[in-house]
């Protein structure tokens, strides 16, 4: 009797070790769990966001409820991310789709050429100290100011808006194609004829320069003279009128288009 119950207690022994091991095994090895990808899906729902309409956000709208990368057979694991166009959160100017795709190319070109640029001066050993602007070169047909009718001022020809001077006063000036010479009346003005504008008063400008008598734009004058070493000018119109004064260099100015310093014409008294 006592033989048999020993018997049975190191039989229940090692069940009991072996129980234990493999509750020990069960509590340390790592839950796995798998996640099948649907390719065909993903790959649907890749194609179904880059065919949407810019104009509308319907596409936008309809994938929000479905997911955007991969498919799990748990709705648990289903991970999706809406999306939203660039134009709902921040206005553009762009009027469409390819005006806005040339104007990121634009910039990303102008990116470019920064850094190719940055890229040069350090492979030929140019410091940003060492830099100086350039000159601006403005081209004659850069320049534009608007045209109106005479009828205004009494007159039957065109006339344009230009700022003589600087700081810049406006003045209508004639369209006339056949004389050689830009004038204006100036201060002091002994017979000068009625205008809508104000006379220019050379004083008033900073940039205001005499032109001498032995400048070339002096001697390319079909009609000149001298006083004091100062250019003056002649021109004389079919109908009789006339125009004398002081041959002189300004700053001229075209509306908003463009500025030009030095420029040659009379700045008449009589």
């Amino acid at each position: 009797m006592a033989a048999a119950s020993s018997n049975h207690f190191l039989l229940s022994f090692p069940l009991f070790l072996s129980f234990l091991f493999t509750s020990t095994l069960a509590r340390f090895s790592p839950q796995t769990t798998t996640t099948t990808l649907d390719v065909s899906s993903s790959l649907s729902q890749a194609q179904h966001i880059l065919s949407f309409d810019p104009q509308s956000l319907k596409a936008f709208a309809q994938t929000q409820t479905q997911p955007l990368f991969f498919n799990s057979s748990t709705s648990a694991a289903v991970f999706s991310v809406p999306l939203h166009s660039r134009g709902s959160v921040h206005k553009t100017h762009h009027t469409d789709y390819k005006a806005l795709v040339l104007s990121r190319l634009d910039r990303d070109s102008a990116r470019v050429d920064s850094l190719s640029t940055k890229l040069l001066l350090a492979l030929n050993g140019v410091k940003k100290s060492q830099l100086r602007p350039l000159p601006t070169q403005i081209q004659a047909e850069a320049l534009s100011t608007p045209i109106i009718s005479g009828t205004s001022q009494g007159s039957g020809e065109y006339f344009s808006r230009v700022g003589v001077g600087k700081p810049a006063k406006q003045f209508y000036m004639v369209l006339d194609t056949g004389s050689d010479i830009n004038w204006i009346q100036c201060e002091p003005c002994s017979e000068c004829y009625q205008q809508s504008d104000p006379i220019f008063n050379p004083s008033g400008s900073s940039t205001y320069s005499p032109v001498t008598c032995q400048s070339k734009q002096c001697s390319s004058l079909e009609i000149s003279a001298c006083r004091s070493g100062k250019c003056l000018y002649q021109v004389s119109y079919g109908d009789g009128s006339y125009t004398v004064g002081d041959f002189v260099t300004e700053t001229v100015s075209f509306g908003n288009s463009g500025i030009m310093n030095g420029v040659a014409l009379g700045c008449g008294h009589d």
